[in-house]
């Protein structure tokens, strides 16, 4: 996040909008190939976005929480644009 200029995002604080993933490493496996691209991963429990509960205890909610993200251009960024 601070290499991408997003200052909200990074760092699990209050005030700051969070992205989290609880997993078990023993059963995590992603399930997907190229001829079933949508199969979820095993062994995810939780996820977090923005905040809100999108998979909990291994079930999606439905919730639809967070938004595209954008990077911030910065000084050395424009720069280059020079």
């Amino acid at each position: 996040a601070d290499i991408l200029g997003l200052t909200d995002r990074g760092y699990i604080k209050p005030g700051l909008a969070a992205d989290l993933v609880v997993f078990d490493p023993e059963t995590f496996r992603d399930l997907a190939t190229f001829e079933q691209p949508y199969h979820y991963s095993t062994g995810v429990k939780y996820v977090f976005v923005d905040g809100v509960s999108v998979v909990h205890e291994g079930v999606p909610t439905g919730a639809l929480a967070g938004r595209a993200l954008r990077k911030n251009r910065t000084a050395i960024d424009k720069k280059s644009d020079q």
